[in-house]
């Protein structure tokens, strides 16, 4: 029997809080699981058409645009959602209105699908009604735990992701980091670049990257590593772990850019995953929002392992 579910054409009216958007995205989001590749391809032979018409992936969607969605074949095991997974995310729901939710997201679950991942956030989200049509609006590290906000639709999106990209959202992170701070508080800045030569993606210190701005507060400093608050100002991708091992004091736990030594002793301690935990998100959306995750389990017990040494 074939592992595959076929979805039978449908035709879909765009309502006046869906315009505006791309057409790639949109599908991108409607088609779960489906690969980026065989979404540009049925975009690309025709096979999708707005208002009987070929169009392009950039073609910007209107109210009452007739989309056309051809049968599409997705594999069923990057489709396989967790009932389990979906009764801990409404337990971890922190805010909830008819904009957006935010979520205490768990480590070890990755935002969004891709390759060899069977359970992720928004797929498991949308398979229930009332967050069918949820967009990320940011992202997190697939080990990475805390606050984690999701629109439930398009416009709402469009909205936060502005708030985003402007700078006003205030984020903070809990993290445990190598050796000793050089001071109470210091501050990190440095460009930062994408590395595409690697298969696996990364992050460096270029002075021809993109501005990466953080501020480091001391919580508590231990014999081999310190418990501190992290305050980005820009939101640039691997940022927190890139600027920590800049000065020579990666996150404990970071496999990509962290100390083998010193991940080993973490073990040691319990530490059994990156310690990096996304602790308060606050900005404003019609109104002020101070939005706060527990630390989680895992991390608090690394935390009292630590303190007991002393």
């Amino acid at each position: 029997m074939s592992n595959s579910n076929k979805i039978s054409v449908r035709k879909i009216k765009i309502l006046s809080n869906q315009q505006g958007q791309r057409l790639d995205n949109y599908l991108r989001k409607l088609l779960t699981g489906v690969p980026n590749s065989l979404i540009y391809k049925i975009i690309r032979d025709g096979q999708v058409r707005v208002n009987s018409s070929r169009v392009k992936p950039l073609y910007r969607l209107q109210q009452n645009d007739l989309l056309r969605i051809p049968p599409v074949s997705v594999d069923l095991k990057q489709k396989s959602v967790s009932r389990f997974l979906v009764k801990d995310l409404k337990k971890f729901i922190l805010v909830e209105n008819d904009d957006f939710i935010i979520i205490n997201k768990p480590p070890g679950i990755s935002v969004h699908s891709g390759t060899n991942i069977k359970n992720d956030i928004i797929s498991t989200l949308k398979t229930l009604e009332e967050y069918k049509s949820v967009t990320l609006v940011h992202r997190l590290d697939k080990n990475t735990s805390g606050c984690l906000i999701l629109a439930k639709h398009y416009q709402a999106a469009s909205d936060l992701g502005k708030i985003f990209q402007s700078g006003n959202v205030e984020k903070n992170y809990l993290s445990l980091l190598s050796g000793e701070l050089s001071g109470d508080k210091i501050a990190v800045d440095h460009s930062l670049i994408r590395n595409k030569l690697n298969n696996a993606p990364s992050v460096s210190v270029s002075s021809s990257g993109k501005h990466a701005l953080s501020y480091i507060t001391l919580i508590k400093q231990f014999k081999q590593c310190c418990l501190v608050d992290i305050k980005i100002e820009t939101g640039r991708m691997h940022q927190i772990r890139v600027h920590a091992l800049s000065i020579s004091q990666p996150v404990c736990g970071d496999t990509k850019y962290g100390n083998i030594e010193i991940n080993e002793e973490m073990r040691k301690k319990g530490l059994k995953r990156i310690f990096l935990h996304a602790k308060k998100l606050s900005f404003f959306y019609k109104k002020q929002y101070i939005v706060e995750s527990p630390t989680p389990e895992d991390l608090s017990l690394v935390i009292d392992n630590l303190k007991n040494e002393i």
